[in-house]
């Protein structure tokens, strides 16, 4: 990694929702200039870009992947388009930070794991929870001993989003969501956590 912190890295964000202005807010303190962002529509980039104080505000995928600007892509779109965005990016040189899950499949996965490899580039995903200082801590008394030896994590979510039936959102439509459900959403969150702390 340290090759690539020797420039100034610029990102490009896929997706406008909540989570595209959670990654333009997390890049930005951690020093990483956003240099372009695109939405779904050209409407929806120009807006964003305006919002966020993002220089360039993209009409297309294809448009963001031939900026020679963009060193890494940061993708905060729904679940089905994370495969082809990521294979693209790939394939045009650029370093992939995905939202969970990074493909449908595990093939999927598979796949873009050995192209990352191949080309030498980051494919990574984020599981932010595991950078809380309570987390961290928690680790380190696990993995020191001081908590004994650990027989059974148990945990749970308390969460009242889509709690009534009139709400919807693109995660329970499976063709778009994908077959996981929660387990690939929120729950991959947990499953990363717990073996995390366990030192997996």
């Amino acid at each position: 990694m340290a090759e690539y912190l020797k420039e100034k890295i610029r990102a490009g964000i896929v997706g406008t929702g909540y989570m595209g202005v959670t990654h333009c807010n997390a890049l930005r303190w951690n020093g990483v200039e956003v240099a372009g962002i695109l939405g779904s529509s050209p409407g929806k980039s120009k807006q964003a870009a305006q919002d966020l104080g993002v220089l360039k505000a993209y009409h297309s995928f294809k448009e963001m992947l031939e900026d020679e600007d963009i060193q890494v892509v940061h993708l905060t779109t729904p679940n089905v388009l994370h495969y082809p965005h990521a294979k693209a990016s790939l394939e045009a040189g650029k370093h992939v930070v995905c939202e969970k899950p990074l493909a449908m499949n595990v093939l999927e996965s598979g796949e873009m794991l050995a192209l990352g490899k191949k080309n030498r580039l980051v494919t990574a995903v984020n599981y932010n929870y595991r950078m809380s200082p309570m987390i961290q801590k928690a680790r380190e008394m696990l993995l020191n001993g001081d908590l004994g030896t650990p027989r059974l994590i148990h945990g749970s979510y308390l969460q009242d989003w889509l709690l009534y039936p009139t709400d919807w959102n693109w995660r329970l439509d499976p063709k778009v969501s994908g077959q996981l459900r929660t387990a690939g959403d929120i729950g991959s969150h947990w499953i990363d956590l717990a073996t995390f702390l366990c030192g997996y």
